[in-house]
């Protein structure tokens, strides 16, 4: 992400996905635990998944890794969101977000992933962050 924008836009659907979970895939997603309200573990995971995100296409620049067509990066997003919320999953202690297996794992990656499509097609009128 080379500017602020994308990332606070990242930040904040990341947040709202993880934030409402909960309300539709009930008893399978749980944010908030003894430490953190379900609002603050929802901005904390939403802002370390963000960061991920951020640190994925310089990763890949400094591995001399090409990507030229569009769904070659929403692969590649969809793959460090999935990662990244099995993650943030693991240390439910730490970030408040609690998810039941690996099935619901990928299925908030993949709701995560259809988000940043979405903002990089009509919130950046089709550029993208990175």
């Amino acid at each position: 992400m080379k500017d602020a924008r994308g990332f606070i836009v990242f930040w904040l659907l990341n947040s709202l996905v993880f934030y409402f979970a909960p309300f539709i895939l009930v008893g399978l997603v749980v944010t908030g635990n003894v430490r953190l309200t379900s609002f603050m573990a929802s901005i904390i995971s939403g802002f370390l998944l963000t960061l991920a995100d951020a640190f994925t296409q310089p990763a890949l620049t400094h591995l001399n890794i090409k990507l030229k067509d569009e769904w070659q990066w929403t692969l590649i997003y969809l793959f460090i969101n999935v990662i990244g919320i099995w993650v943030i999953a693991r240390y439910a202690d730490l970030t408040g977000v609690g998810i039941a297996n690996a099935w619901m794992v990928v299925l908030l990656g993949i709701i995560v992933s259809c988000t940043q499509w979405a903002s990089w097609k009509f919130v950046a009128d089709g550029k993208k962050f990175t």
